[in-house]
């Protein structure tokens, strides 16, 4: 099997294995957050936070839980294929190894991304 359809079939096995966890870490994430924002209780004269401000926060906070998320399955899934494809002898290990250095790098990318583009944003 050539290289290139080999780190396909890897990275899409590691793609659906991997997704039923990430699909569960976001939706604890985004009911976390759900229930922070219904449960927390705004008054304007002790100078805190508006609705409308409330409501930006909420919504930036769930875009970048879902960002992590997403960035964790795609870059774990082409770790596993890296990981897979360089170490041919064993690739369940390879595949771990990578998959792990790929979770653990892709939502650390996009949080240093989400966090010069909301600076740069304001």
């Amino acid at each position: 099997m050539p290289n290139y359809v080999y780190f396909y079939t890897v990275s899409r096995a590691t793609f659906r294995g991997h997704i039923l966890g990430v699909a569960a870490s976001w939706i604890v994430q985004v009911g976390v957050r759900v229930f922070q924002f219904f449960t927390f209780k705004s008054t304007n004269e002790d100078g805190s936070i508006n609705k409308d401000e409330r409501n930006r926060i909420f919504k930036e906070k769930v875009f970048i839980a879902t960002l992590k998320c997403n960035a964790s399955l795609i870059f774990a899934s082409i770790g596993g294929g890296i990981g897979a494809t360089l170490l041919r002898a064993r690739p369940s290990i390879g595949q771990w190894i990578g998959c792990v250095v790929g979770d653990l790098t892709g939502p650390v990318i996009v949080a240093i991304c989400c966090n010069k583009a909301f600076d740069w944003k304001l």
